[in-house]
C-alpha cells in the first residue's frame, strides 16, 4: 500500500487489517519514510457545514521502506 500523512483513516486501516485477516501479507510504504516510522492520519467528517471538518486520526506505523519496494 502506498500511503502518506494525512491520509483518510478509514482508508488504510480498514483495508490493511482486512487484507491480514485473510492472510495475505501486505507492505504498507511511504516515500522518504523507513519501516518503523509513522504517518498521521486524518478523519473526515461531515457536519452539517458545506464541507467536511478534519480531526486526527490515529499514528499509522509502516512496516516497509519505500526505497526497497
Amino acid at each position: 500500500m502506498l500511503v502518506g500523512d494525512y491520509v483518510e483513516d478509514h482508508e488504510i486501516m480498514v483495508p490493511f487489517q482486512a487484507l491480514q485477516m485473510v492472510g495475505q501479507s501486505v507492505d504498507a510504504v511511504c516515500p522518504d519514510k523507513k519501516a518503523g516510522e509513522k504517518i498521521r492520519t486524518a478523519v473526515h467528517d461531515f457536519e452539517g457545514d458545506q464541507t467536511y471538518s478534519e480531526k486526527p486520526g490515529h499514528d499509522f506505523i509502516l512496516n516497509a521502506t519505500f526505497a526497497e519496494i
